[in-house]
């Protein structure tokens, strides 16, 4: 008898087990390289997420950025993904310069995360001065499909230059960090939170500096991108920056599938914004509900909306 109860007992766990594992929701968030603040980020929040939510699995994913992740998501190759607010836009109204044409509203936002910071990146010592004067150099602009990409494109421009009139090399940023230190750049854009990885890792090396705007090409560049902002970069926030420097950014968003179940989103809207003390990346004294429902150039899923209604941010 007891041996019948012994192999019932068991029998009962292993089907308890696997109809836990059966539960168990597997889903992806793609990022961005490992040497930017995405893949990091990512990976914590995807961690913050499995520890509070059962039955939750997610995978976080390297990608070549956020029109990248935009595509990613579209293709459903992935649930989740994290990216820049201006290429956002550009998906919604089917932006002809970024998305051909092609209007993509198969995702929706979370939240904003943080500020991201276009920083041009020249050697201290280097004569380049302005944007102008990366005319015939050897520059990086980010990879294919990254917003960083899009956003060296729209300085040039603002700057009278064409991808034409540099020699573009389209490199990620560890790729970028690795030639700049190799002496095979003389500058490249990152677009990404203040200090980057890879931006300080060529810095511990070669001292480095960030090319700034001057208020009147803000403004000229608010004019026709107004998703831009200006930030003050402190004097010392690279070793070359001997005083502050001002210069454009957008924001970083967190966006998912529109057809992902509400009260799935509304349970990782919460435990994100209510759970940051946990995260460790030094991004997350930006992640707050209060500022999560700003610059987002797009609908809210009805599970994050649920949630900053309920915490009277959104009306």
């Amino acid at each position: 008898m007891k041996r019948t109860l012994s192999l019932l007992l068991a029998v009962l766990l292993l089907a308890g087990s696997a109809a836990a594992l059966a539960e168990t929701k597997m889903w992806g968030i793609t990022t961005g390289g490992t040497g930017g603040t995405y893949y990091p980020l990512g990976g914590e929040i995807a961690a913050l997420w499995m520890k509070h939510i059962p039955n939750l699995d997610v995978s976080v994913q390297t990608s070549g950025g956020s029109k990248d992740n935009i595509l990613k998501m579209n293709n459903s190759e992935a649930e989740f993904g994290t990216v820049q607010n201006d290429v956002m836009y550009y998906a919604y109204n089917g932006d002809q310069d970024f998305f051909g044409g092609e209007v993509i509203d198969s995702f929706v936002a979370i939240g904003a995360l943080y500020p991201e910071l276009v920083q041009v990146v020249v050697a201290a010592d280097s004569d380049i001065k302005t944007i102008a004067d990366l005319k015939g150099k050897n520059v990086s602009v980010g990879a294919v499909g990254s917003g960083v990409y899009f956003n060296a494109v729209q300085l040039l421009g603002e700057a009278g230059l064409k991808l034409e009139d540099i020699k573009a090399q389209h490199l990620s940023f560890d790729e970028s960090a690795t030639s700049f230190q190799n002496r095979q750049l003389d500058a490249f854009f990152v677009t990404a939170g203040l200090p980057n990885p890879a931006i300080m890792d060529v810095d511990s090396k070669r001292d480095v500096r960030l090319i700034g705007l001057t208020d009147e090409q803000m403004t000229a560049l608010q004019a026709k991108y107004s998703f831009y902002v200006p930030v003050v970069v402190p004097a010392g926030a690279y070793k070359g920056i001997l005083e502050d420097v001002t210069v454009p950014a957008v924001g970083a968003v967190l966006i998912c599938n529109k057809d992902l179940p509400e009260d799935l989103v509304y349970e990782m809207t919460k435990v994100l914004f209510e759970n940051t003390d946990e995260l460790t990346h030094a991004k997350k004294e930006f992640i707050k509900a209060e500022s999560a429902v700003k610059g987002v150039p797009v609908p809210f899923h009805p599970g994050a909306a649920k949630y900053f209604k309920e915490k009277g941010l959104l009306p």
